[in-house]
């Protein structure tokens, strides 16, 4: 699958995760504005204007606060995808996990509740991400039970901070740099 037949409403999903996955720890790393840009620059969003995205984005998770992710997760499990495109989407969420060099186990859960909402199996997803993919996938069956009780443990530790467009700056001039 090209790039360009990403449906719009995907590509959106593929942003959101990726800022959310960006946010989860509740700090933003220009590592991980960096590979947004980086994202951007080689259309995995496709032509989407990711300034006016990243500020909507903030601005809802300033509005909903913890409930934005609750909003992400009813997204991602709306969305049709095929096997592709949630191994892309799984993809994207690690990659950014892994931007700032730091994964903290409130991402790990993350993961473990992206999971969760994807049909992929253990065997896919081992073996895309053999690294990383044991650190959070389930020898068990993942229920709706486990899945809220992932959610809540989350989102009753997490005070979500107030962001700021200017975490999101652009940051074009680096991006072009680590590319070299």
């Amino acid at each position: 699958m090209t790039n360009q037949s990403i449906p719009t409403e995907f590509q959106r999903l593929l942003l959101q995760t990726v800022f959310a996955f960006m946010i989860c720890d509740t700090h933003i790393s220009q590592d991980e504005v960096a590979l947004i840009k980086e994202n951007a620059s080689d259309k995995l969003f496709g032509d989407l204007n990711i300034e006016d995205e990243l500020a909507e984005l903030i601005d809802h998770v300033n509005r909903r606060g913890i409930d934005f992710f609750d909003d992400y997760f009813k997204r991602v499990k709306r969305i049709e995808m095929d096997e592709e495109q949630e191994l892309l989407l799984l993809e994207s969420a690690i990659k950014t996990v892994q931007a700032d060099d730091s994964i903290k186990p409130e991402e790990v859960n993350f993961l473990k509740i992206l999971r969760v909402l994807l049909k992929l199996t253990n065997d896919k997803i081992l073996e895309k991400f053999p690294v990383v993919g044991p650190q959070f996938i389930d020898k068990d069956r993942f229920t709706d039970i486990y899945f809220k009780e992932l959610y809540a443990n989350y989102a009753k530790l997490t005070e979500m901070p107030v962001f700021d467009v200017s975490d999101v700056q652009d940051i074009t001039d680096t991006v072009k740099d680590k590319m070299k």
